[in-house]
């Protein structure tokens, strides 16, 4: 354990001694200060309107689930620059090899990466907690969904990491590491739309359902909805664990050669 919490201070600082890092939460919030801006303009001339007597009523909770949507998916572009040197700058490197002399298990190496990162992907998403400000200010959103919400972020994010995880620790190059995290998470957060409406069968297993579970943002969406089910904790916490298994055998080959 104390080998692992070594890993973990010496991952978080090699993170924010990087430019790498403010670099990505200036773009975090450059991004998603665009977005919050254009749905607090769509939410102010809604509540005009409102008041005026014309459309709908506002709804403040609809707009922040739209707000967080977005930021699930700006976080499949961002993921791959954290995940993309955990492994492979430590292969190119050769670096790998000095770990496994040392009195440290490949778990406690791969543990301790993958909590590292998701510290430093949680601290981005902690601070759109301005956002939550704002709306309390603006009207009274429905804090449990939001928390709610956050949660379900934090599960999508292990996801995430865990997927980059294993593919950084197949290659020695950031750039190839980086490329195909993004292309899969791109493809893993595209299935349920691409299983809508599909009907095709093999065998016994429905494409479309089936395609809708393998994605995250089908059990993310849960969470927005302020539902906690079991299906949707259940596949986020075994997804991260498969994904950290894979990851810790490749590791673990590495010792043998």
């Amino acid at each position: 354990m104390s080998a692992m919490v070594a890993i973990i201070k010496k991952e978080i600082r090699t993170h924010f001694l990087s430019p790498l890092a403010y670099v990505m939460i200036g773009l975090f919030l450059l991004i998603m200060g665009v977005i919050f801006a254009k749905f607090a303009a769509i939410y102010m001339s809604m509540k005009q309107q409102s008041m005026m007597g014309g459309g709908q009523g506002v709804n403040l909770d609809k707009i922040a689930t739209y707000l967080y949507q977005n930021m699930a998916f700006v976080m499949c572009f961002l993921t791959p620059f954290v995940t993309m040197k955990l492994f492979a700058e430590e292969r190119r490197q050769h670096t790998l090899e000095l770990l496994f002399t040392a009195p440290v298990r490949g778990i406690e190496i791969v543990l301790g990466k993958f909590i590292a990162s998701l510290m430093l992907m949680s601290f981005m998403i902690a601070i759109s907690f301005i956002y939550v400000g704002f709306m309390v200010a603006w009207g009274t959103p429905e804090l449990p969904l939001i928390f709610t919400t956050y949660l379900g972020l934090f599960f999508a994010l292990s996801c995430y990491l865990s997927i980059g995880c294993l593919i950084s620790a197949t290659t020695e190059s950031q750039a190839i590491a980086a490329i195909f995290t993004f292309i899969i998470l791109l493809l893993l957060y595209l299935l349920q739309s691409i299983a809508q409406g599909m009907t095709v069968n093999w065998g016994p297993i429905e494409w479309g359902p089936t395609l809708t579970y393998i994605s995250p943002l089908g059990h993310f969406n849960s969470f927005t909805e302020g539902l906690l089910q079991i299906k949707d904790l259940v596949y986020f916490v075994t997804f991260t664990g498969f994904m950290l298994f894979l990851t810790h055998r490749v590791v673990d080959s590495h010792r043998w050669r």
